[in-house]
């Protein structure tokens, strides 16, 4: 395996903050924002990009049987503050008997971006951040990149960016979300029978129903989840991982 580290500088054109993409090796990362500038006060999305390699993949908050989830550790201001990302929809990635959750081709993993009510419009302040990335596909290759995003400080709400402003609201709009479902669960030997109900599911067509738990090992991520439809929702049953102790 092999580490490369690369660095990312913002740049300013026409009002913009723009990007200049490092290549990490299999990868290509960026930090992008959906505003072209931020008001004191105001919170907005950026975004962590990911050009990822034909073949290649990342992970999810979760990897599955095996894989490490995308970090990233910034250095800001004093009174700035980043959430942590919202994580889109993964896919399924088998890989020999195992299944993993991750992400292939181009991804964003947005983030809420808050300027403290002090912000002086007029500066451009950089705001920093490393990121850390397993980017596998027969092997895995840990890879890392030092970003930085130039950020305006404006005194009124700033416009959308044309390019990434769209484009990061529709990852958001389509990202997993509460939806006022009731859940419930009971194990019988191995397998545990997961039932939800809620008015939600009545809107949706439901055969490829899949539960993404949050942690690594309270299902087996390579068995089959089947799907039982009711009047009142579905159940799936999954067979429980070998950590499960009664909560996922």
């Amino acid at each position: 395996m092999r580490y490369l580290l690369g660095a990312l500088f913002a740049l300013m054109f026409s009002g913009l903050a723009l990007a200049q993409p490092v290549n990490t090796g299999h990868l290509t990362a960026e930090l992008v924002s959906s505003r072209t500038g931020i008001a004191p006060g105001q919170t907005i999305q950026v975004a962590l990009r990911q050009t990822i390699q034909k073949d290649w993949h990342t992970y999810w908050r979760n990897a599955g049987d095996s894989g490490e989830a995308t970090r990233i550790s910034w250095t800001l201001p004093k009174g700035w503050t980043v959430s942590d990302f919202t994580w889109p929809m993964p896919h399924r990635l088998p890989v020999g008997p195992l299944v993993n959750y991750g992400y292939e081709g181009d991804v964003l993993l947005p983030m809420t971006l808050t300027a403290p009510a002090d912000a002086r419009p007029g500066q451009t302040l950089t705001l920093r951040a490393a990121a850390a990335f397993l980017v596998c596909a027969e092997i895995c290759v840990p890879e890392d990149a030092v970003l930085t995003l130039q950020m305006p400080v404006v005194a009124d709400a700033a416009g959308a960016d044309p390019k990434w402003g769209p484009r990061i609201e529709s990852v958001l709009a389509a990202a997993p979300k509460p939806a006022g479902l009731v859940g419930a669960f009971e194990k019988q030997g191995e397998v545990l029978k997961l039932g939800i109900t809620g008015a939600a599911l009545k809107a949706h067509d439901l055969a490829g129903a899949y539960f993404f738990p949050f942690s690594g090992s309270v299902i087996d991520h390579a068995k089959p989840q089947a799907i039982e439809r009711g009047p009142e929702g579905l159940t799936l049953s999954v067979t429980a991982g070998y950590e499960f102790q009664g909560a996922t």
